[in-house]
C-alpha cells in the first residue's frame, strides 16, 4: 500500500511537471468517454434495461398486418376474442384501445379537465403483472356490461387531480357526464401505456366497434407461458391467423398476425438509430485512445534519459512500470470521471431529444439515466483504455532499458533519436487513426445530407402560423355526426372566423402529419368484380368546409365542399391526386363515383366533386398515400386555425372559445403544426446532430493523432535527418520524406476507411432518406476534410523537420 501511494504522488509530481501533455490526455479521454458513456446509457435504457413490470421479458405485443398497410396495425374487438380461445402460447392474453376518441371529460369542483383514458379488459394489469397501491386493478367482473362503471387512476393523475387524497378508493367522479367509482390507484411508473391517466373497462367499447371485422380498434398484449419462446408463439399466431382468413375471408383474407416483444413497440424506430450511434461512438472513443496512446510515446520518449539514469542507479525495471502505471491509471480515472460529467450533462438534452420522437413510449424515455450498470460500463472502458493503450509505451520503455546497450544509448543522445525503427507501427497508427476517422465522418455526412434532403421536402401543405388543438365532445350529451355535435363545431369555426388575426378556421379528425387511424376499404364503380378480401385500402379524414384553405391545398379539378354539403348532408366525396393517379385513371377523377363500405349489406356511393393536391399526411419521409375526405364532424376533432401573426398565440382565445360554448370542455394537445413537423423529424434530427458532432470530434482527434504520431517521429529520427542532410539532403528532401510518410499512412487508411464506411452504410440505410449509400458527394467531403486535417497537422512536424541543424543533430556523436 505505502508503495502504491508512493507511485501516485509521483505519478501527480510527473504530470505537474508536464501540464500541456496531462491536460490534452485528459480531456481526450474525456471527450470519447463522455460520448460513449452517454450513448450507451441511451442504449441500455432504451435497449436492455427490464421493463417496470413482473418478468417483463415474458410480454409481449400481438398486432395484424395487412398486405396493403405498412406495419403492424391495431386489431379487431371480435379477431381478439377468436385469439383468446383459440391460441395456445400464453397463459394470459389481454387487449385495450387507445383509439380516438383518447380523452374523457371529467367534472371535478365544477371544472372540466382533459383526462387520457384507456380501455383495458379484465387481464390487462394481470398480463403486465402490475398490482394497485391501493384497492385494485381492473378485473374479469368488470368485463360484464352493467358492472363496468369503474375507473383505475394512475399514480400521476391521483397526486395531480386529487391532491394524493388516502381516501379516493370508493370516490365517485363525472366521466363525460356519466358517474364512474374509482376502484384502484396505480404505483408510480406503473402506468401503461405512459401517457393514460385512467382506465376504464375495455366493455365500454361501443358496440358497431366489438362486433366489427373491420374497425381495428385493441391493441393486444400476451403473457408467454413457461417454457414457450417467441418463435413458437409466433407459428401459433399465424395458425390462427390462417383459420380467421379461412373462415372470414371478405375481412381476414389479407390479415395476418405479427408477434413482438413489448420493448420492440415501445421503442419504435430507435432500435437502428441507437444501434448505430452506438457503434459511431466507440470508433471515436477508439480515435482518441490512440491519441492518448501517442501521446505517452512522446512522453515516453521524453522521458527516456531520466530513466536509463535512474534504472543505472539501480532502480528496478518493475519499480518503473509501477510508476508508468500508476501514471497512466490517474490519467484514465481524471479523464473517465470528467467523462461521466460530460455526459451526465449530455443526458437531459438527450431525453429532450428523444421525447419528441414520434412512435416512441415516453415512459421508456424516463429510463435514460446514469445507472450503476452504465457507471460500471465506463470503469470497464477505462480500465480498458489503460491496459490496452496506456501501458503500452510504459512496457516498451522498461523493456528497452532493461538492456545496457539501451541505457547506454539513451544516456548518450538524451532526447534525440537514433534509427528508423518503429517506422511501421507509427504509420500503422496514422492509417488505423485515419481509417476510423473515415467511417465516422463519412457516415456522418451522410446521415446530415439524408436530414437535409428531408428537411427539403415539401409537406404539400404550408405548417406556418398554423395552430392545432384537439376537443372530443362527450357522450351521451353529443353523438357522432348529430345535429348537436355539428351546431356545436359550426358555432366554434364561426366564433374563431370573427376572431381579429385569424385568417381561417376548420376541423378534420387527425393532425397533419399522422395517419388518420381510418384506412378503409372502397371500390370503384365500374371497376371489374374483385375476390373477398381483395378491396383495395385508403386514409380516409372527415373535414369541415373551409378546411383545403386553412391548410393551403390547392384544387386541382372540380369544387371542395361548401357550406351546404354540411346543412343538407349528402354523400360527397374529395379525393388527392395520389388517389385519382392510382385509382381514377384513364377517367374523368369528377365525376366517379366511389363505393364505401363494401363489407356491409348496403354499401354507399360518393361521388368524386373534386381533387385537391397531395399532402404527406404520414410525415414527410412517405410517399402521398391515396386519401379521401368527407364533410362531416365526429365527437373526436383537430381544430386548425391559421392566423396572421404567432399561432402560439391564439391558444388562450381558442380555450376561451371551446368554454364559451361548453363549460364542461377543454382544449388539449396544443400544438404549432410547424412544432408537429419538427417533432415528426425529431429522430432524425437526433441522429443527424449527434452524427455531425461525433464526426467534427474524429477529424479534430483525428489530426490531433497525426501531428502527435509526427511529432514523435521526428524526435526519434533527428539523428537520421542530421546525416540526410550532411550528405547532401536538402529543407525539400526533407519535407518530402516527413510528408511522404503521412501520404502513404493516410492513403492506406482512406482506403481501409472507406471500404469499412461503405460496410456501414449498408447497415444503416434504414436511416436514409433518398440518399445512395455510395454517396459521391458525401465520399468527397469525407476524404476532403480528411486530406486538409492531415496536411495541417503534418505541417508543423515537417517544418521542424525540415529545420534540424546537422552539426546538433551529429553532436552527440
Amino acid at each position: 500500500m505505502q508503495s502504491m501511494l508512493w507511485n501516485l504522488r509521483y505519478a501527480v509530481r510527473q504530470l505537474r511537471r508536464a501540464p500541456g501533455f496531462a491536460v490534452t490526455a485528459v480531456l481526450t479521454l474525456a471527450l470519447g468517454v463522455g460520448a460513449t458513456t452517454a450513448i450507451f446509457s441511451a442504449v441500455y435504457g432504451l435497449l436492455l434495461k427490464s421493463l417496470p413490470f413482473a418478468d417483463a421479458g415474458r410480454i409481449v405485443a400481438v398486432a395484424e398486418t395487412h398486405a396493403q398497410i405498412a406495419g403492424g396495425i391495431e386489431a379487431t374487438y371480435p379477431d381478439y376474442e377468436d385469439w383468446r380461445v383459440q391460441q395456445r402460447s400464453f397463459s394470459k392474453i389481454a387487449a385495450y384501445s387507445t383509439l380516438n376518441p383518447t380523452t374523457v371529460s371529467m367534472v371535478l369542483n365544477g371544472q372540466a379537465t382533459p383526462m387520457h383514458r384507456v380501455l383495458a379488459s379484465g387481464d390487462f394489469f394481470s398480463v403486465l403483472g402490475v398490482t394497485a397501491l391501493m384497492g385494485r386493478t381492473l378485473a374479469a367482473q368488470d368485463d360484464r356490461a352493467g358492472s363496468d362503471a369503474v375507473a383505475v387512476l394512475s399514480a400521476e393523475a391521483w397526486r395531480r387531480y386529487f391532491g394524493g387524497d388516502a381516501h379516493v378508493v370508493g370516490r365517485s367522479v363525472d366521466l363525460n357526464g356519466a358517474s364512474f367509482t374509482i376502484v384502484g390507484v396505480l404505483p408510480a411508473g406503473a402506468a401503461f401505456p405512459a401517457e393514460g391517466e385512467i382506465w376504464l373497462p375495455l366493455s365500454r367499447l361501443d358496440e358497431p366497434t366489438r362486433v366489427s371485422r373491420v374497425w381495428h380498434s385493441v391493441k393486444v398484449l400476451g403473457r408467454l407461458r413457461d417454457g414457450v419462446d417467441l418463435p413458437v408463439a409466433r407459428a401459433d399466431m399465424q395458425t390462427v391467423a390462417a383459420r380467421l382468413a379461412a373462415a372470414y375471408p371478405a375481412t381476414n383474407r389479407e390479415v395476418g398476425v405479427v408477434v413482438q416483444p413489448l420493448r420492440e413497440q415501445l421503442v419504435g424506430t430507435l432500435r437502428p438509430a441507437m444501434l448505430s450511434l452506438l457503434g459511431v461512438v466507440v470508433l471515436v472513443l477508439a480515435i482518441a485512445c490512440a491519441n492518448v496512446a501517442s501521446l505517452l510515446l512522446v512522453r515516453a520518449r521524453a522521458q527516456r534519459r531520466e530513466a536509463a539514469v535512474r534504472q543505472a542507479l539501480g532502480a528496478d525495471r518493475w519499480r518503473l512500470f509501477a510508476q508508468s502505471l500508476a501514471q497512466t491509471g490517474l490519467l484514465c480515472l481524471l479523464g473517465g470521471t470528467l467523462g461521466v460529467g460530460i455526459a451526465w450533462g449530455m443526458l437531459p438534452l438527450l431525453r429532450v431529444a428523444l421525447a419528441h420522437t414520434s412512435g416512441v413510449d415516453p415512459s421508456i424515455i424516463d429510463s435514460v439515466t446514469l445507472s450503476v450498470p452504465v457507471l460500471l460500463f465506463t470503469l470497464a472502458v477505462c480500465l480498458a483504455t489503460a491496459l490496452m493503450f496506456g501501458l503500452l509505451p510504459a512496457m516498451r520503455r522498461v523493456s528497452g532499458s532493461a538492456q545496457g546497450r539501451e541505457i547506454v544509448e539513451a544516456l548518450r543522445s538524451g532526447d534525440r533519436g537514433s534509427s528508423s525503427r518503429g517506422g511501421w507501427s507509427r504509420g500503422g497508427l496514422i492509417a488505423g487513426e485515419i481509417a476510423i476517422a473515415v467511417v465516422v465522418l463519412f457516415l456522418g455526412t451522410l446521415v446530415m445530407r439524408s436530414y437535409a434532403k428531408l428537411l427539403a421536402v415539401d409537406p404539400g401543405f404550408r405548417t406556418d402560423h398554423l395552430l392545432s388543438a384537439e376537443v372530443t365532445l362527450p357522450e351521451p350529451r353529443y353523438a357522432d355526426d348529430s345535429p348537436s355535435t355539428t351546431h356545436f363545431y359550426q358555432q366554434l369555426l364561426a366564433r374563431l372566423a370573427q376572431t381579429p388575426g385569424v385568417v381561417a378556421a376548420s376541423t378534420t379528425t387527425q393532425i397533419p402529419l399522422k395517419a388518420s387511424q381510418v384506412v378503409t376499404r372502397f371500390l370503384v364503380e365500374g371497376t371489374p368484380p374483385l375476390a373477398q378480401g381483395a378491396f383495395p385500402v385508403a386514409q380516409f379524414r372527415y373535414v369541415s368546409p373551409g378546411y383545403f384553405q386553412t391548410m393551403g391545398l390547392r384544387l386541382a379539378e372540380g369544387r371542395i365542399f361548401e357550406q351546404k354539403d354540411i346543412e343538407k348532408p349528402t354523400n360527397l366525396m374529395v379525393v388527392n391526386e395520389a388517389f385519382a393517379r392510382k385509382y381514377l385513371a384513364g377517367r374523368d377523377a369528377v365525376g366517379a363515383t366511389v363505393v364505401l363500405g363494401v363489407l356491409s349489406a348496403h354499401p354507399d356511393k360518393f361521388p368524386v366533386i373534386g381533387v385537391v393536391s397531395d399532402a404527406h399526411d404520414l410525415g414527410v419521409d412517405a410517399d402521398a398515400e391515396p386519401e379521401f375526405y368527407v364533410p362531416g364532424f365526429g365527437l373526436h376533432a383537430v381544430v386548425l386555425v391559421r392566423t396572421a401573426y404567432d399561432a402560439e398565440s391564439l391558444t388562450s382565445l381558442l380555450r376561451n372559445a371551446v368554454s364559451g360554448l361548453d363549460a364542461n370542455l377543454a382544449i388539449y394537445n396544443v400544438k404549432t403544426v410547424d412544432a408537429v413537423l419538427s417533432d415528426s423529424l425529431a429522430l432524425q434530427r437526433v441522429t443527424a446532430v449527434l452524427l455531425g458532432i461525433f464526426a467534427l470530434v474524429a477529424l479534430v482527434l483525428a489530426g490531433i493523432g497525426i501531428y502527435g504520431v509526427l511529432s514523435y517521429s521526428v524526435a526519434q529520427r533527428t539523428r537520421e535527418i542530421g546525416v540526410r542532410m550532411a550528405v547532401g539532403a536538402n529543407r525539400i528532401d526533407i519535407l518530402r520524406l516527413v510528408l511522404g510518410q503521412v501520404g502513404r499512412s493516410a492513403l492506406v487508411g482512406a482506403l481501409a476507411g472507406m471500404g469499412a464506411a461503405f460496410a456501414g452504410a449498408q447497415l444503416m440505410g434504414s436511416l436514409l432518406f433518398e440518399t445512395s449509400r455510395v454517396d459521391p458527394v458525401s465520399i468527397a467531403v469525407t476524404l476532403g476534410a480528411l486530406a486538409l486535417i492531415a496536411a495541417v497537422a503534418a505541417t508543423l512536424p515537417a517544418g521542424r523537420a525540415a529545420s534540424v541543424n546537422p552539426s546538433d543533430a551529429l553532436r552527440a556523436e
